[in-house]
């Protein structure tokens, strides 16, 4: 059912965007996009294009292009959202780092917004952990979580926050380097107002169900801790809203007794529901996965070494 709604809403396969861009497969949609994968007619290279296509009150308009708001009394929701996902746009067009996907193009057509990246072909992370059992992921720490840290480290320096890390956001390529996807919910965020409620249950801190509270790099510190739980533990951890009154949250060690306690207290840290307990910086989560990887080192090397 969904596939077919998808094919109902979506631009029709073979049309072309920008006079270059030519449609080959309907990739993903939500409930303000439509995701694809295309071929730039010009290079022969595949790429991705996200168009602005809020589902719920948008509709193709008899050219089966143009996308149309549904009804007046949403014309000024559409018009809200149109300015939120221009503004992805915006801010991916200010980053350029080797573990954020990569920004190559935005422009109008259609009536609609059309953002063009960098295709990687590669796993969602959590479809990537699938592959290895979780007394087996010690690799993860390295090559998935090191490389996520330097590229939040590297948005909180340019004051974005990402504000939806979660594993279905990450891909992992065929060489297993990590890329932080959808940057739908970030913001700058010096320059945000009132920041717009966008929540993933189980990922999203207890501030971002407030449009007044205050955010910061502790914000998409909880997300990434949230991650980094769901991947030594295959558990999604309670969300945020559940556990102010009872925190019922088990530590990582209880699913997962090959981690470390000094990395384990420091993601529960991580996850500390009120942002003024949580840990404030990823120095501190860097440092416990440097320290495990080391200490992960020094057993593998006396195991084997003893072996001999």
């Amino acid at each position: 059912m969904q596939a077919t709604t998808q094919v109902e809403l979506s631009l029709p396969i073979n049309s072309v965007l920008k006079d270059t861009y030519k449609i080959k497969e309907i990739l993903a949609t939500s409930k303000l996009s439509l995701v694809y994968i295309v071929e730039n007619i010009n290079e022969g290279n595949q790429l991705i294009i996200k168009e602005f296509f809020p589902n719920d009150i948008a509709l193709r308009d008899l050219d089966n292009k143009t996308v149309v708001n549904r009804l007046p009394s949403t014309k000024q929701i559409f018009e809200d959202l149109k300015a939120i996902f221009l503004n992805e746009a915006c801010i991916l067009q200010q980053i350029n780092h080797h573990n954020v996907v990569k920004y190559i193009d935005h422009f109008e057509e259609n009536e609609s917004i059309y953002i063009v990246m960098e295709y990687y072909e590669g796993t969602l992370l959590d479809k990537y952990l699938k592959d290895f059992p979780i007394e087996d992921r010690e690799h993860v720490y390295t090559s998935i979580f090191l490389p996520l840290i330097g590229a939040l480290s590297y948005l909180h320096k340019k004051d974005i926050l990402h504000r939806d890390i979660k594993p279905s956001n990450i891909i992992v390529d065929s060489e297993g380097n990590p890329y932080l996807l959808d940057f739908g919910s970030a913001i700058f965020n010096k320059t945000a107002e009132n920041h717009q409620i966008f929540t993933s249950p189980g990922y999203s801190p207890l501030e971002q169900y407030s449009n007044k509270s205050e955010q910061g790099v502790y914000t998409d510190i909880y997300s990434l801790a949230a991650t980094f739980y769901y991947s030594l533990t295959n558990i999604i951890p309670m969300d945020s809203s559940q556990r102010i009154i009872e925190d019922k949250i088990e530590n990582v060690r209880k699913y997962n007794e090959k981690v470390s306690i000094v990395l384990s207290r420091t993601i529960m840290w991580g996850l500390a529901v009120q942002a003024k307990k949580r840990c404030s910086s990823l120095k501190y989560l860097e440092l416990a996965v440097i320290i495990e990887n080391t200490a992960n080192r020094i057993k593998s090397y006396f195991k084997h070494g003893s072996s001999k």
